[in-house]
């Protein structure tokens, strides 16, 4: 069942988010037929191309036209498929940080995320986008002894950080012993951190709706199949249903960059992920604040507004042959193991005391395609160096992309029109020789 191909999947799986979502933009297309020109050309209608489209329209206020071009349904890729929530590290990952890379970029890195939280809160209050946004607290459960050092010395780490700001240092606490098991019976260190549940195709729709209405031509089910450089420098960009030339390409393509982008081949990598909703049999709205993840499995689960579950990972089903194959490097997300879907169904009485004699209904659960960089950083900034003038792109988020994509399509936007860039992109994120020329 595996596939080869690097392009999107005709067939796919249908999310929560998705099937229980008005779609008004699914198919949208602006115009009947494609222009024959454009100044800018978004590739992919995720929380990037999007954010990219409002940021120049919006945001930006350019007078140069923008076209954003989906090969499938408005917002069919990983952003429709995820689970439900923005949370950013905090102290996640800073012992190893701090030692790659010194504190003042480890806390830039810190920070970055902390302050998009805010960012996207704030804009979606402007611009009156509802997408079921909430504060909530992500609980981060270290189930091994192995598993709480490293969560200690991360947050040893980011507590002793003298470039991240106090205030943030206090968002974050991690609690031992007893007080770490009072929901779970395994939990040897758990740290708790901001965090907030979304809707995130209403996220991304809201953002298309107000571009649209700034100029935006959206075309859907359009895939882009190749990138031709012009002897101008512009880009001949073919698609199925003929050709547009741009002045500027901008490609948010995650993990399908290496179909049009093949230098990205070894170094981003396709892993899709699963998801699944669950329901109480009885209807009622279950009793769990927070944002769970589970360091040893990498499992995750979220509560969503109506009190219903989300739960994502079961990466332990797909460790090995013949599953392996149909998760790891492949781009149709039209299947998943039988095995991982069945691991979501009893997920809750399995790991909360709370809810053992709860019974559940499971009705989705779906898979989406992620794309892992080999250092788990994005891609991000002008190509140009590479041989590939005037296209840009942000992708290879590495399954943690939605408290850094949007300020990413923001900053590639800048670049596209020439802007001085205000928004400060952490250094690991850059695209740069010492990145592109990696073996």
């Amino acid at each position: 069942m595996t596939t080869t191909s690097s392009f999107p999947s005709e067939k796919t799986t249908l999310s929560y988010w998705m099937g229980e979502a008005d779609r008004p933009l699914a198919k949208h297309r602006s115009t009947e037929e494609l222009p024959e020109e454009v100044d800018i050309l978004i590739i992919g209608s995720g929380l990037s191309g999007a954010g990219a489209a409002f940021n120049l329209l919006v945001e930006y206020g350019t007078d140069k036209s923008v076209m954003l071009l989906e090969a499938r349904d408005v917002c069919s890729g990983a952003t429709g498929r995820n689970g439900g929530h923005m949370r950013s590290y905090y102290y996640l990952k800073q012992d190893e940080y701090v030692k790659n890379f010194g504190e003042e970029v480890a806390a830039d890195l810190c920070m970055f995320e902390h302050y998009e939280l805010d960012k996207i809160e704030e804009l979606t209050k402007k611009y009156d986008i509802d997408y079921n946004f909430k504060r909530r607290r992500a609980f981060h459960a270290y189930e091994d002894e192995e598993a709480a050092a490293t969560g200690q010395r991360d947050y040893d780490a980011f507590v002793k950080n003298p470039f991240i700001p106090q205030d943030v240092k206090d968002s974050v606490n991690v609690v031992y012993g007893e007080e770490a098991q009072k929901e779970y019976n395994t939990v040897k260190l758990g740290g708790f951190t901001p965090a907030s549940s979304l809707w995130p195709y209403k996220l991304v729709t809201g953002l298309l709706k107000v571009a649209l209405e700034k100029g935006l031509n959206l075309q859907t089910n359009t895939p882009v199949r190749e990138l031709d450089l012009l002897e101008d420098k512009t880009w001949l960009v073919k698609t199925p249903r003929g050709s547009v030339r741009a002045k500027k390409v901008i490609a948010t393509t995650n993990a399908y960059t290496r179909a049009i982008l093949p230098e990205f081949n070894d170094k981003i990598t396709p892993l899709k992920g699963v998801v699944s909703h669950l329901k109480s049999e009885s209807g009622k709205s279950l009793d769990v604040n927070m944002i769970h993840l589970f360091s040893g499995e990498d499992d995750y689960i979220s509560v969503c507004h109506d009190g219903s579950l989300i739960i994502g990972g079961g990466g332990e089903t797909y460790e090995e042959s013949p599953n392996k194959e149909m998760m790891v490097d492949c781009l149709d997300d039209s299947f998943f193991p039988d095995e991982t879907g069945k691991y979501f169904v009893d997920y809750p009485t399995r790991n909360y005391k709370s809810l053992a004699n709860e019974k559940f209904v499971n009705d989705y659960t779906w898979t989406g395609c992620r794309g892992y960089s080999y250092d788990e950083f994005p891609f991000v900034g002008d190509l140009s160096e590479f041989g590939r003038p005037n296209l840009y792109v942000s992708a290879g988020f590495s399954g943690h992309g939605m408290p850094r994509v949007f300020s990413c399509a923001a900053y590639v936007s800048e670049l596209a029109i020439g802007k001085n860039p205000t928004v400060k992109v952490p250094a690991p994120f850059k695209v740069s020789a010492e990145r592109m020329n990696k073996e």
